[in-house]
């Protein structure tokens, strides 16, 4: 589209300069958001083109044949061109499962990423970065108190270590041929402090890193390269999804946006609640872009009159004619309603061409439906499918991981009470656990879900937070005692 659209060029910079990433592809999942942070945190580039290939079984089209495979890499088989063509397409599609369990590896080695498990596999930006890992990098590199974010030396640790269980299979491939170089080293970008925005959600997230850092070295998971990548990048997908609905309330003052876990037991007035949650998730996402472009153009337009609106409507660029056409009617229209309903002018004109974007240039992937890409790839919303109305469903992996950026020192080594941590959730990103029942409903009301939601929403979040319990003690992360009370994070 051309640069000169208006339209576009509003959207553009609402994703660059306002909210920092561009949450406008269905394709973006974690191991695009992981190539991005991890690319950022170590300042280089791998070419891994040989390791694609293997990766990229032959049940995909355009895939190298295994034949050309036996051929190509006869140095490093064990019979070499007599290697049988079979055991190579079963490692082949063994290496498939392994590193592209979320496709995101296609023929076209330009626009894939893998499952990374060390550095060798971390490659230049592709689009579906949506360049949440840059947005993510920066709070981390922000230095309060004098320091920069402990994850980012132990996620530079962990990828330089090459010889864990999955990077270890690849190695030969890696070295092949051992006179090629592989790796471009460009240096890490910090961003100065002072051009890093700042907001009390972006404060919370680098909070949630720094405890995840922690809390890792404490229960030894750094011992583990492979997992420390894949928490670090959960935690990152979670903190994109975070910031894109709280963004609103954060730098707007709009009201925080709750997250009620659904602990899947079928209570039906938790399934509805969350549902509504996540429903309002995507609503506040549509007010940002609204007061974004609201304070755009209040730089633009000198008076905030109809009649100022108006002219700057006239004065507007498109690509074509026909979108001219179809845009600045609806514009119109759109604009003449919102100031019947005694909006301001400029908020009127801001809210049209949010309705535009979305309607025109986000038709198929717009930010708010980003909320459905980002919480069900990183395992906080489901139930899967485009068709299903999606509730926050969290798996017991993310679950752990959230719970990991809550804790401190103390909370590890004597326990906290489900009712504290789930104080702690609220107060940090507004999840409801159902353990703090008083203050988990008053949160509710104030969004009116509570006031909607059918049957005894109040008694069943005390039993969604035990049967919450239930899974923490089976993921070891809680210990129930003889009289009843349940701690979380205490070491035995």
């Amino acid at each position: 589209m051309a640069k000169n659209d208006k339209i576009n060029s509003l959207g553009d910079e609402v994703c660059r300069d306002f909210l920092g990433f561009t949450p406008t592809s269905n394709s973006t999942k974690p191991p695009h958001i992981a190539n991005g942070l991890f690319r950022e945190c170590t300042g280089e580039i791998c070419d891994f083109r040989d390791v694609h290939e293997w990766i990229v079984s032959e049940r995909r089209k355009d895939a190298i044949s295994s034949e050309e495979i036996v051929k190509k890499y006869d140095e490093i088989l064990l019979k070499g061109t007599n290697e049988n063509t079979s055991n190579i397409k079963q490692v082949r599609f063994l290496f498939e499962e392994i590193f592209n369990p979320d496709h995101t590896v296609y023929p076209n080695y330009d626009h894939s990423v893998v499952n990374i498990s060390s550095h060798w596999l971390v490659k230049k930006s592709v689009p579906s970065e949506a360049r949440i890992g840059r947005y993510i990098f920066e709070i981390l590199s922000k230095k309060i108190d004098g320091k920069m974010s402990p994850i980012l030396e132990l996620l530079k640790k962990s990828l330089e270590i090459d010889d864990d269980d999955l990077t270890r299979i690849l190695k030969p491939i890696i070295v092949f041929p051992s006179d090629k170089e592989k790796r471009t080293l460009n240096g890490v970008n910090y961003p100065e402090d002072s051009e890093v925005k700042w907001d009390s959600c972006k404060d919370t997230i680098r909070k949630g890193f720094d405890n995840l850092a922690n809390t890792m070295v404490k229960v030894g998971d750094d011992r583990n390269s492979l997992l420390v990548l894949e928490r670090i990048t959960n935690f990152s997908c979670f903190s994109a999804f975070l910031y894109l609905v709280n963004a609103h309330s954060a730098v707007y003052g709009g009201k925080r946006i709750p997250i009620l876990i659904d602990s899947g037991e079928n209570m039906e007035s938790i399934k509805k609640a969350s549902e509504q949650c996540f429903a309002y998730a995507k609503t506040a996402v549509e007010d940002y872009f609204i007061e974004s472009i609201n304070s755009i153009l209040h730089t633009e337009i000198a008076h905030n009159s109809k009649e100022a609106c108006l002219e700057w409507i006239k004065r507007m660029n498109f690509s074509s004619q026909t979108r001219e056409e179809e845009i600045t009617s609806a514009i119109n229209s759109y604009f003449e309603s919102f100031c019947e309903d005694e909006d301001e002018p400029i908020h009127a004109l801001a809210h049209a061409i949010q309705i535009i974007l979305y309607t025109f240039d986000y038709k198929n992937n717009s930010p708010s439906e980003f909320c459905r890409v980002l919480g069900t790839r990183c395992g906080l919303a489901g139930p899967r499918g485009n068709a299903a109305k999606k509730r926050y469903l969290v798996n017991s992996f993310t679950l752990e991981t959230i719970t990991y950026s809550l804790l401190s020192d103390d909370d590890i080594e004597d326990g906290l009470e489900l009712r504290e941590l789930s104080k702690k959730a609220l107060d940090a990103y507004c999840i409801l656990l159902g353990a703090d029942v008083d203050n988990e409903y008053r949160v509710l009301e104030e969004v009116n879900i509570a006031q909607s939601t059918p049957g005894d929403l109040r008694g069943d979040l005390a039993i969604n937070a035990q049967k919450l319990a239930d899974l923490y003690i089976a993921l070891g992360l809680a210990h129930r005692y003889a009289d009843g009370v349940t701690l979380i994070g205490r070491r035995q």
